[in-house]
């Protein structure tokens, strides 16, 4: 089949290290193995002038905003400095100008080249989808990874009110399909009035290719300069929700007991000054490494490394609506992992059998989990063998992209019969 594979969020580089951007490619490199066309269409390819973008095997469009979305943007942003405040309301404005204009170039781009259906990741005044998918009488099915217009409200406040919600709940309702990432996530979609027949659950998965148990690499360990020690990781941003700040505690309670034990940290974001600042604070700054933000063909390798792999998400004040990558990538890697038991994560991994859990925001548990750990390395070897058994049953890309086309063969079969 033909798939139109389509992201008008501006703030997903497709080839960049992002984890929306590797989760893109990896689906679209999943329904091209299997046998389908894809074009991956997209306004942002990499933000980054010094970072080379990824590879990835399917067809890429790149749409950017037009002149005349720049410039309707710079006018609010220069009104905002006349009067000296700062909001949200140049970046919406600017989704919502470039997905009008997505519509148009999309129908030029395809008339003569119809796709037999759409997938779509929601973004923030994602409508372009609806439309194109009416133009082209084609179905549309839409990859739904966290209640968008929540959480700018929540963490990015809005400069336009209810209209971001009213636009999500405006293109969800009229999506053929809806696959969200978790549990949570499907019983937010409902809220809006998305019947039910038309809501899966579809968490996100691996790539077997890159994460699979393997013996590790030692050249990776000198450079890096882990020593002969156990070595901890975490993989991700560097964000609160992610629960890193309880990382500096956590190896100062834990260096008491194995003098030679590293944290590795590989993954970027706007905490690791304040990270640094609490490991020196400790003076344990010398068991941890940050490697920053990586290429993801070089995580795996960097996982396979750990001991110990984390998962230390906090107390949240919503639901747990996430569906973590590096919980599967962990898993698969055949590395033991330690977990805080929220939401999907407590759906996946079985207590003691494919990993360990603990009380979210328990430090004494999560110390406790990675002692018990690092004291009996063949209880670990054992949760690790069993828990990449489980992700390569149930949690890869080629298992995703294969639902997804079932529900559209559905779909358009349904279409064709009406």
């Amino acid at each position: 089949m033909k798939i139109l594979y389509l992201c008008s969020d501006l703030g997903i580089p497709v080839l960049g290290r992002k984890g929306a951007a590797v989760h893109m490619r990896v689906m679209s490199e999943a329904l091209q193995r299997a046998g389908h066309s894809v074009v991956l269409a997209t306004p942002s390819l990499n933000k980054d002038p010094w970072e080379a973008p990824q590879k990835v095997g399917v067809e890429v469009m790149h749409l950017p905003p037009s002149p005349e979305v720049s410039q309707a943007v710079l006018g609010v942003t220069e009104f905002n400095d006349s009067i000296g405040v700062k909001n949200s309301v140049p970046g919406e404005l600017r989704r919502i100008l470039y997905n009008q204009q997505l519509v148009v170039q999309l129908e030029r781009s395809f008339r003569n080249y119809v796709p037999d259906f759409i997938l779509e990741r929601a973004s923030l005044y994602a409508t372009a989808g609806v439309h194109v998918a009416q133009i082209f009488n084609v179905p549309l099915l839409v990859e739904l990874n966290a209640p968008l217009a929540l959480e700018q409200s929540a963490y990015r406040a809005t400069g336009l009110g209810q209209l971001a919600a009213q636009a999500e709940g405006w293109a969800l309702t009229r999506a053929d399909g809806v696959f969200a990432v978790s549990n949570p996530l499907r019983d937010y979609v409902l809220s809006l009035g998305v019947s039910a027949e038309r809501v899966q659950v579809l968490p996100n998965g691996v790539d077997a290719a890159l994460f699979y148990p393997a013996p590790r690499n030692p050249e990776l360990r000198v450079k890096y300069g882990f020593g002969d020690g156990p070595v901890l990781g975490f993989v991700g941003g560097l964000r609160p929700w992610h629960g890193v700040q309880v990382l500096p505690l956590l190896v100062e309670r834990l260096v008491s007991l194995h003098p030679r034990v590293r944290l590795v940290i590989v993954g970027e974001g706007p905490m690791r000054t304040e990270l640094e600042a609490a490991f020196s604070a400790r003076n344990i700054q010398a068991h941890v490494t940050f490697t920053g933000s990586l290429p993801h063909v070089d995580v795996s390798e960097l996982i396979r490394q750990f001991d110990v792999a984390l998962a230390p998400y906090p107390v949240l004040d919503h639901a747990f609506y996430f569906s973590p990558l590096k919980l599967f990538e962990y898993m698969a890697c055949g590395v033991p992992v330690v977990a805080a038991a929220v939401g999907q994560i407590a759906e996946v991994i079985r207590d003691g059998d494919t990993g360990l859990l603990y009380p979210p925001g328990d430090v004494d548990a999560l110390t406790a989990a990675c002692l018990r750990l690092l004291a009996d390395t063949a209880f670990g070897q054992r949760l690790g063998a069993a828990a990449a058994a489980e992700v390569y049953a149930n949690y890869t890309w080629s298992r995703n992209a294969t639902r997804i086309v079932e529900q559209a063969r559905v779909l358009i079969s349904d279409r064709a019969g009406g």
